[in-house]
């Protein structure tokens, strides 16, 4: 109440709520300031430099942060800005995680409004697996060979050779991405009106990721691979006025992989002649071009409408590998020596909102979206798995889809703060060489949000939609045939139902509660085989609370449960098995902020708990549960020795431990026809620390 007092209000309002007297000079207005709103003339800037220690080695402990080994890293955080109040010159400096192979840097500067430069580079690490083992060599490599003296065999249970000549190796890639670019607002020598964009991306990944590769029905785990660079272009010029406008752009994608393919020896007793050695086509190098027109128009102060028209064309031309390297199948004649992919695009977007009263809007939009594949049809001999050629050719299919949507929407808006919105949209989807050359869906939704007073609001929602699908049938061109009776479920006639309740409450100025419903239900009822219906319902809970002016504390709760039924036929006939997945997820989690010593020392902690289970049932009988559980604990504290120098503090610990049948106790030889790579699940206890001084200026 002080707080409203102490600024000007309208006479009706004094004279209602001016019932009690008040000293203005009493009120505190220091916590009033906007310290992001103020900035420094001249330099400023922060530097947090300390060391950290991790007490474990963990491939996912350090997933996507590279603290993945025992041992020191270094702390290091930079940001250093420059503000001239006189002519709006600035730059900024930022680096961030130096220490850590998830580093980031990026500098800006320029004139503001009216031209800005930027320097951008970053590194992501993606450790995948460090307990994966393998008998070749050659990892990381396009060429993988067997260890000598190899012992060949029908079975991995025969392969004597194998344990002597297992290797550990490490599955992991590094991306480096680097970016330049310019942005030109107005200037002297340019109309204001005008406004030109241009940047350039670089981004090279390293590293090797799993495979597989297969002689008839023996196959093998592989190591593959991935030394990728793909430049990015993009540039526009754009025209605005107060009521129109206008902006053309490009963008440009350049894909280039040093490896054209992986070869691997055949680590088993070879069923035909010649099948010593297996070939894997890896990703073909390959660009993209797009060129854009949008629009923009303001009619009136109530009604505007936008536009974009967007054509591309993705090329990828790269040369045939050899049908087979088995040479005693002699030479097999392709039909081309290039694929010559050709696949253009064309998107297309209009959209048209109007306030018709000072209650009621009104919105309508427009998509197209057309993949037209022009990748010239031929008759391809192939070889099955470098063994035998198969006596019938196959032709290559140029998939090919259409999409348009309409959408139209309302709102209305409802006395103290309500609002009612409802809408309808519209999906028909045309395929090429699929199953089902069209399908169409129709939605309705509504969705209500009730401002019961000022400390509660309710939030209703509620969709349903229904998919028809045209006719099904099989492809003629695809070898082998499916079961005429299998529904693929992004094709097949749907019901959905979506419902969501959401409700948030602030009883006193120090409580705020949030709570939300989200159930999604889909029933196939034309499907007899493929997926029969399908699941989810979520449940969260959050809550703030200020105990007192130093300590604050929030909690959160969310548990979601995913549930799906699916149907076959082993005779290729109708339904005779089932199959039944139920996956159910919960995270909660509590955190406090505590303030020791005012302007002088801050500790804080937080728990992370999460928990997975996964269920799957088929014909009656279980799978052994699938599940994971993740705990953190997080502690840091601040200690400011001055205004300008601060201590930092954390403990990290965090525990994982996951349970999965598809790799727990299954060695490299475990099953007779696949020699795998015999990684486990991963599972650790890791403790980190952290020290490092803060100093601003």
């Amino acid at each position: 109440m002080l707080a409203a007092l102490s600024m000007p209000l309208p006479a009706f309002a004094i004279e209602y709520e001016f019932a009690v007297e008040y000293d203005p000079n009493a009120v505190d207005t220091s916590r009033w300031e906007c310290e992001y709103c103020e900035y420094t003339e001249g330099y400023s800037g922060e530097l947090d430099v300390g060391v950290g220690v991790v007490s474990d080695d963990s491939f996912k402990f350090g997933e996507y942060t590279g603290l993945t080994e025992e041992g020191a890293y270094l702390i290091g955080n930079v940001r250093l800005l420059y503000r001239n109040e006189e002519d709006a010159r600035y730059y900024d400096l930022h680096a961030i995680e130096v220490g850590q192979d998830s580093r980031s840097m990026a500098i800006e500067g320029g004139l503001q409004g009216h031209y800005d430069l930027f320097l951008r580079y970053d590194e992501l690490p993606h450790f995948i697996s460090d307990s994966a083992a393998t008998p070749f060599s050659g990892n990381g490599s396009d060429t993988l060979s067997l260890p000598p003296g190899w012992v060949a065999s029908g079975t991995t249970a025969g392969m004597s050779a194998l344990a002597a000549g297992l290797r550990g190796v490490q599955l992991e890639t590094q991306r480096k991405r680097l970016g330049v670019g310019a942005h030109l607002l107005r200037g002297p020598r340019w109309s204001p009106h005008w406004e030109y964009k241009v940047n350039f991306r670089r981004e090279d990944r390293d590293g090797s990721r799993r495979a597989g590769g297969a002689f008839f029905f023996n196959s093998a785990q592989l190591v593959r691979p991935v030394d990728y660079e793909t430049d990015e272009r993009d540039a526009s010029i754009a025209y605005h006025i107060r009521k129109l406008q206008v902006q053309l752009a490009y963008y440009g994608s350049f894909f280039r992989n040093a490896d054209e393919s992986l070869i691997w020896d055949n680590p088993f007793t070879p069923l035909v002649a010649g099948a010593d050695s297996g070939q894997l086509a890896l990703p073909p190098d390959n660009q993209f071009h797009q060129a854009m027109f949008s629009i923009g128009y303001q009619f009136s102060d109530r009604t505007r409408a936008t536009g974009d028209v967007s054509i591309g064309r993705m090329e990828q031309d790269e040369r045939f590998l050899p049908a087979t390297l088995n040479t005693t199948l002699g030479s097999i004649s392709l039909p081309r020596t290039s694929l010559d992919g050709e696949v253009d695009t064309l998107t297309a977007n209009l959209r048209l909102s109007s306030a018709v009263t000072d209650k009621l809007r009104l919105s309508a939009s427009y998509g197209y979206n057309d993949r037209d594949n022009q990748t010239p049809q031929a008759a391809y001999n192939w070889v099955s798995t470098d063994s035998f050629l198969n006596p019938v050719t196959r032709t290559n299919l140029p998939y090919s889809h259409t999409r348009n949507t309409v959408k139209l929407g309302a709102e209305y808006r409802l006395p103290k703060g309500s609002k009612l919105r409802a809408g309808y949209e519209y999906d028909a989807y045309e395929r090429d060489f699929q199953e089902v050359d069209k399908t169409e869906e129709n939605s309705l939704w509504g969705k209500l949000k009730w401002r019961i007073d000022y400390k509660t609001h309710l939030t209703f929602k509620y969709t349903h939609a229904n998919r028809d699908a045209s006719s099904y049938s099989l492809v003629p061109e695809i070898d082998s045939q499916q079961n005429p009776l299998l529904r693929k479920y992004n094709m097949a006639d749907r019901t959905r139902d979506t419902i969501g309740v959401y409700a948030s409450l602030s009883p006193t100025e120090v409580v705020s509660l949030g709570a939300g419903f989200d159930y999604i239900n889909d029933d196939y009822d034309k499907s007899d085989v493929g997926l029969i219906d399908g699941r989810e319902a979520s449940l969260s809970a959050d809550v703030s609370l200020m105990l007192n002016e130093k300590t604050s504390m929030s909690l959160f709760f969310n548990h979601a449960e995913i549930e799906s039924l699916q149907k076959g036929s082993q005779l290729f006939s109708t339904a005779d098995w089932s199959a039944k997945n139920d996956d159910a997820i919960t995270t909660a989690g509590i955190g406090i902020k505590y303030q020791v010593i005012e302007e002088k020392l801050d500790i804080g902690a937080d728990y992370t708990r999460a928990h997975s289970r996964g269920e799957i049932s088929v014909r009656g009988s279980e799978f052994p549960d699938l599940v994971t559980e993740l705990d953190t604990v997080k502690l840091y504290a601040t200690y400011r020795l001055k205004d300008d120098i601060s201590l930092n503090a954390a403990y990290w610990y965090e525990s994982y431990d996951s349970d999965d049948w598809a790799l727990d106790g299954v060695t490299p030889d475990t099953v007779g026809n696949v020699l795998s790579l015999g990684e486990t699940s991963p599972s650790y206890n890791v403790n980190a620390i952290g020290l490092s001084v803060g100093y601003r200026f």
